[in-house]
């Protein structure tokens, strides 16, 4: 895949919220493979540097700005420097998310705010900070903005109604920007992982637990396997890329099949 797609994104550049660890890592470093230059965002330095070292070591062009997706003012800078050290604005994927796994009554009204606030609230402001800009530089007719959801958001999931709803919600987001920016050839579409072995999970569980939750979730999926950042990053550069330029307001499972069990 990183032959044959080589230098599809080339003279883009494209903001990846989320961007130094999981599937938000593995889209940097796809995109940048292809030949966009990439603005790598996040709340944590060290991780967004390492991916950025990885992308200029392979010859590519990248830089971090670190910022946190539930702050407004946070949102509104990390669009206005990714312009003004790139020049241009032509792909928003908004990757950044956290998920806590618990019945309602027990998670608490920290975590409850900071799910509605980061997954869904952030992906709208940066969305809406984005679009004059996407507009602006849009001169190839191929502008985007790439949600990332969950399969989780498909189907009732015990103890992720939070969290869950949030994703659920950011699909209606996803096609009610596709109807509204479809005049400024602008698209918008989604994509829901599945289970992806990306850091997130040890946030939600003890690192004891990990290997056996793996395990079961790919005994639970038709492809028998759960997913690599990987086969994320592939989907979202075809959706982002020129081959996808009469696709908007798509819903893009991603998952192995889980959401059909």
């Amino acid at each position: 895949m990183e032959t044959s797609t080589r230098g599809l994104l080339q003279g883009t550049v494209a903001l990846v919220t989320g961007g130094g660890t999981g599937i938000g890592r593995g889209i940097a470093l796809n995109f940048a493979r292809a030949g966009a230059a990439v603005a790598v965002t996040g709340r944590r330095k060290e991780p967004l540097d390492a991916v950025v070292a990885e992308i200029i070591a392979g010859g590519g062009k990248a830089g971090a700005l670190q910022g946190d997706v539930s702050k407004q003012e946070d949102c509104h800078n990390m669009v206005f420097e990714c312009i003004m050290r790139f020049g241009g604005l032509h792909i928003l994927v908004n990757n950044a998310g956290i998920a806590r796994f618990g019945a309602l009554d027990q998670t608490s009204d920290e975590d409850i705010a900071a799910m509605l606030q980061i997954n869904l609230l952030g992906v709208m402001l940066m969305t809406k900070y984005a679009v004059p800009d996407l507009i602006k530089f849009n001169r190839a007719r191929n502008a985007c903005i790439l949600n990332i959801g969950t399969s989780a958001a498909l189907r009732p999931v015990k103890n992720f109604s939070v969290y869950s709803a949030t994703k659920a919600a950011l699909m209606s987001f996803t096609q009610c920007m596709a109807l509204e920016l479809g005049e400024h050839r602008v698209r918008v579409n989604c994509i829901n992982p599945g289970v992806v072995e990306t850091p997130i999970f040890s946030t939600m569980m003890p690192s004891a637990m990990l290997g056996a939750a793996m395990a079961k979730f790919a005994a639970q999926t038709p492809l028998g396997r759960v997913g690599q950042p990987s086969d994320i990053a592939d989907a979202a550069q075809f959706l982002c890329g020129p081959q996808a330029a009469w696709i908007t307001g798509a819903i893009l499972s991603v998952d192995g099949g889980i959401s059909l069990s």
